[in-house]
């Protein structure tokens, strides 16, 4: 008898995920000599599991316990563990474009899981937001792929950032890294990167891994242009992007005339059940601005006034054609851009993955790499977050996933375990409660 999507995601376990991530890396080419003392699955799973265990650096990483090198055998199948120089010397030359296949793997995953089915807006889109993030910063350490800034002090900064596309949804707290793409000096470019060069890159490259997919995408101000949008329709998707009136004043300019004048501006006001009151002025079928008369968008601009009468104002212009009855679905998914800032970087900053941390820079790809497997680490996490009901229980106990967190490590660091779900049942008994 064909299984029921719960019961798919009530099978999903960390020893399993583990599992399937080691024999993916089992399949990458090592180029290096064959006498060669650790192997490169061993080094890719040392890292993963440095930002899997939220160890905050490299050096207390290295610094194992007897029991700690004993469970990062068990648990991760390393067979043997190299020094932090070792791991930063190997990983500074696996191309991060290696890894960019786990996204995809991941959006298949969630697919046969039923979870996209849960993840849908308006009955039909997937809502991909999507932007930028630095996650290397130094005045001395840099690289031939640094970006370079100078303040108005002189200081010389060089860093590291990357554009991140990430599934969210409006009433769901987890999200899923689907795409990445490095900000960083192109190679034989003399000139910085920037956010608008890697989003073409990262539309292209998602265009062929998500042919036929139906993606709601969800971007600030900054992708509020004619190639942005031209690109994300001619991969046969949909948008919403913010607006502001210093960069798009035709466009606010034809809104004030039409509110002047009371003509073809629709309007919708909402009170919720929370008191909240949702204002809405829009309108369908009009050019993004004069140089580009052939990017139609239709436009939004919306008020939110709160029960104590604080007025917040958000303006939007989308692919979608506009109506009463889909207004406040569109004003919410709009707003559910802010998501990949919360629930993505604030919580890769702030519980316990070190974002803001620099773990290693190298001379090629370490930051990079060093960057996508924190982001892979923090992606599985996001899925048994969302399957594991045995990690829904420690997690409600913990009260907090930082303190969660903590648990683990701690005792991976004293007691011998044999899986993930030993680790689990050990923390349920130090919790005094009880896991099925």
């Amino acid at each position: 008898m064909r299984q029921t999507y719960q019961q798919l995601q009530q099978a999903v376990c960390l020893d399993t995920e583990i599992a399937t991530l080691c024999t993916w890396f089992s399949s990458f080419t090592d180029k290096r000599a064959a006498n060669r003392s650790f192997s490169l699955p061993d080094v890719l799973l040392s890292a993963y599991a440095m930002f899997a265990l939220k160890y905050p650096s490299l050096l207390a990483f290295e610094t194992q316990t007897q029991q700690e090198a004993h469970n990062l055998h068990t648990l991760f199948g390393i067979k043997t563990l190299c020094t932090d120089a070792q791991m930063r010397n190997v990983l500074d030359k696996i191309d991060p474009d290696t890894l960019q296949p786990f996204w995809a793997k991941t959006y298949n995953r969630l697919a046969k899981l039923g979870v996209l089915k849960t993840y849908k807006w308006l009955d039909k889109f997937l809502i991909i937001s999507v932007d930028g993030v630095e996650h290397f910063h130094s005045t001395k350490v840099h690289c031939p792929h640094c970006l370079v800034k100078t303040h108005r002090d002189g200081v010389t900064a060089y860093t590291h950032s990357m554009l991140c596309a990430v599934l969210v949804h409006p009433q769901q707290a987890a999200v899923f890294v689907v795409g990445t793409e490095p900000i960083v000096c192109q190679d034989g470019d003399t000139k910085n990167d920037c956010e608008r060069n890697a989003d073409k890159r990262l539309l292209k490259a998602m265009g062929l891994s998500y042919a036929g997919q139906r993606l709601l995408y969800v971007n600030d101000a900054l992708y509020a242009t004619a190639p942005h949008i031209k690109q994300v329709r001619d991969n046969k998707w949909d948008f919403i992007i913010g607006v502001k009136p210093d960069g798009h004043k035709a466009l606010f300019a034809k809104w004030e005339a039409r509110r002047k004048t009371g003509r073809l501006l629709q309007t919708h006001v909402e009170r919720d059940g929370k008191g909240v009151l949702h204002r809405f002025e829009f309108f369908n079928g009009t050019a993004l601005n004069e140089a580009s008369p052939d990017c139609k968008v239709n436009f939004i601009h919306y008020q939110q006034v709160d029960s104590k009468g604080k007025t917040t104002t958000f303006s939007w212009v989308t692919s979608l054609i506009i109506s009463k009855k889909n207004v406040i679905q569109i004003m919410q998914a709009g707003r559910s851009r802010w998501k990949i800032e919360n629930e993505t970087f604030n919580t890769l900053k702030n519980q316990g993955y070190g974002f803001d941390h620099n773990y290693g820079h190298g001379q090629q790809y370490l930051a990079t790499t060093l960057a996508y497997l924190m982001l892979m680490a923090f992606t599985t996490d996001q899925l048994i977050q969302w399957c594991s009901q045995p990690f829904q229980v420690l997690w409600r106990e913990a009260k907090t996933k930082a303190k969660l967190w903590y648990t683990f490590r701690a005792l991976f660091m004293v007691k011998p375990l044999t899986s993930f779900r030993h680790l689990y049942q050990e923390t349920a008994y130090l919790y005094g409660v009880e896991i099925t």
